[in-house]
């Protein structure tokens, strides 16, 4: 108690609370991060439209549900909805720009999703409305490990996302898909002259991630609830999670990362206020880029002055005198 007392904190069954509560939210953005990490690593494209397509899933569900339909059917039509939309983002709007971009592929894609952030975001408010709904899943229940509470539905969403991590990591190196994504992931060119179809890659790896954020959406709404901007602060965490376990990392090196950023976030509101929580993650990404940064620029020079070092010296070169 004095040890807490000197940290600021009530007690440490506070701190445990609060690390249990932040591994569930870390499991999200985890898979969140994975599925941006593999489209990003896979095809190049940095699909910030991600937010549509959870965004899409979740909301849909609720509004069939809201019609009579049944909690699992309105859930699987709104993954398929929410996955199809990831692949038509890939089939109907980047493939024809990236045909046209050339250099500035990157840009114009990434302009190119925020776009459908907007355009899909009043879609969803001019066909369904703004009003905040609820998606209904089986009744929850409580469960107390020693001293900490958690809700059933936030411990069996954790379970799923680190087992559909799991799955796709084993999907990626046990399967012929997961030696074509990993064939594109490193070159393209490469893989296509060896027969591997990249354009029907693609739309695999935007449909897996799709169907990822859709998942995580659901136990959001399940959880909380469902609006038309639900998907911003996700994708946010889910850049930050990408960029600190690295994009061509596996989907378990990135979940891991996702629940320490998630622990990191809970913690911080022992302290901080927990709106103020979000500016520690982010300070810890810029922190993290400025190092990466600098060690690649003191890697530089001094392969620079290595190099210069070896040199040989012209045999014609004047010698000083003595």
């Amino acid at each position: 108690m004095m040890i807490a007392a000197f940290l600021g904190i009530d007690s440490f069954r506070e701190v445990v609370q609060a690390l249990a509560n932040g591994l569930i939210s870390g499991g999200a953005y985890g898979l969140m991060g994975a599925a941006l990490a593999l489209i990003l690593s896979t095809t190049g494209r940095f699909h910030f439209a991600l937010i549509f397509n959870y965004t899409l899933a979740a909301f849909l569900a609720a509004v069939l549900q809201a019609d009579g339909v049944p909690f699992g059917l309105a859930v699987l039509l709104g993954l398929a909805a929410g996955t199809l939309s990831g692949v038509l983002c890939e089939a109907v709007v980047y493939r024809p720009l990236a045909r046209r971009a050339g250099a500035d592929v990157l840009l114009t894609v990434f302009v190119a999703s925020l776009g459908l952030v907007i355009a899909g975001e009043n879609a969803i408010r001019l066909i369904w409305g703004s009003d905040t709904r609820n998606l209904t899943g089986p009744a929850d229940k409580t469960i107390e490990i020693s001293s900490v509470v958690l809700s059933a539905t936030s411990v069996v969403s954790l379970a799923v996302y680190v087992l559909i991590a799991a799955a796709l990591a084993l999907v990626l190196a046990r399967t012929s898909v997961g030696r074509q994504i990993k064939a594109v992931r490193v070159n393209p060119t490469m893989a296509g002259a060896v027969g591997v179809d990249v354009g029907r890659v693609f739309l695999l790896v935007f449909a897996i991630g799709a169907f990822m954020a859709g998942v995580v959406a659901v136990f959001t709404g399940v959880r909380f609830a469902v609006t038309a901007n639900m998907g911003t602060t996700p994708v946010f965490y889910a850049l930050v999670v990408a960029f600190f376990a690295g994009t061509a990392r596996g989907p378990l090196t990135v979940m891991a990362a996702g629940l320490g950023v998630g622990a990191i976030e809970s913690l911080s509101t022992l302290w901080l206020n927990s709106k103020l929580s979000s500016v520690v993650v982010f300070g810890l990404l810029m922190v993290f880029l400025c190092q990466a940064t600098l060690r690649e620029s003191i890697s530089r020079a001094l392969r620079r002055r290595r190099g210069a070092a070896r040199r040989p010296v012209p045999v014609d070169a004047p010698v000083e005198a003595a």
